[in-house]
């Protein structure tokens, strides 16, 4: 792979990578950034474009897929890449990607016929950049393809986001839905069965709900669950029971849950 080696950190190549610690690449960047090694080999397997790579050196060797030639890579010393990014960083590679727009439910499988066993996630205000990237390791542990991001949620391509989901963010489909009412009324038509996480009175326990075809599980925000009229055009209310005076669980925890007994019985 073509080496650059910098000296200077005011050099603008550089720019992606600067204080980290206290600033993310947004949406209107159209960049996203993915720490180590790891997430850097998996997003050179991805369908994302990388922009450019950054390696302390000494760690060359750590990259074992080949990098095209037209991605720069850049070389800076230790000193050189704390000071850059603003903290002490261990993980020796960093890689700048191209983010894709996210679609919009009217490119969901456009023409196509859901087979019975197609499962989703659509999370509402999930807020945590964490809980989100568990939810998408989850789904990518899991062979869920499509994850829909509704109002009020973090960023997904947030590094912790990505660095949680240990890159399984980059195998899915992320759909924007701004209106959630209305999305949910679109796959309705599509055959889907939109279930939602509930404590409500009203639930069912999970262990005795029997899945009819193409399912779609609606996560809520942390503290607050799903909104009421959410849960109103809901198919389904579903819940984990709990013990020991437990009245929740995080929603990554349930999530893991939920999805697993329902690929499970698909």
């Amino acid at each position: 792979m073509p080496q650059i080696q910098i000296e200077n950190l005011d050099d603008p190549r550089l720019e992606p990578y600067r204080h980290l610690r206290t600033r993310n690449l947004t949406r209107f960047s159209g960049r996203f950034i993915a720490e180590s090694h790891l997430l850097v080999e998996r997003l050179l397997r991805s369908k994302y474009a990388i922009e450019s790579i950054l390696i302390e050196r000494g760690n060359q060797a750590v990259l074992k897929s080949r990098v095209p030639d037209e991605t720069p890579v850049y070389l800076i010393s230790s000193t050189q890449i704390r000071e850059l990014l603003g903290f002490d960083f261990h993980r020796g590679v960093l890689a700048c990607g191209r983010r894709q727009p996210l679609l919009n439910i009217d490119r969901f499988h456009s023409g196509e016929e859901l087979p019975s066993n197609w499962t989703g996630v659509m999370m509402i205000g999930v807020q945590d950049p964490e809980n989100m990237g568990l939810i998408a390791r989850t789904c990518s542990a899991l062979g869920i393809h499509d994850l829909f991001i509704g109002p009020n949620c973090v960023d997904p391509f947030a590094r912790r986001v990505l660095r949680v989901s240990m890159a399984g963010l980059l195998n899915l489909e992320l759909y924007e839905i701004p209106k959630v009412i209305d999305a949910l009324e679109e796959l309705s038509k599509r055959g889907v069965r939109c279930i939602a996480t509930s404590l409500d009175e009203r639930s069912i326990p999970l262990e005795k709900y029997k899945r009819h075809g193409p399912t779609l599980i609606l996560l809520g925000n942390e503290a607050k669950g799903l909104p009421a009229n959410v849960q109103s055009h809901a198919d389904e209310l579903l819940r984990i029971d709990m013990c020991l005076g437990t009245d929740s669980l995080n929603v990554s925890i349930a999530a893991g849950i939920f999805l697993h007994y329902l690929t499970r019985i698909a």
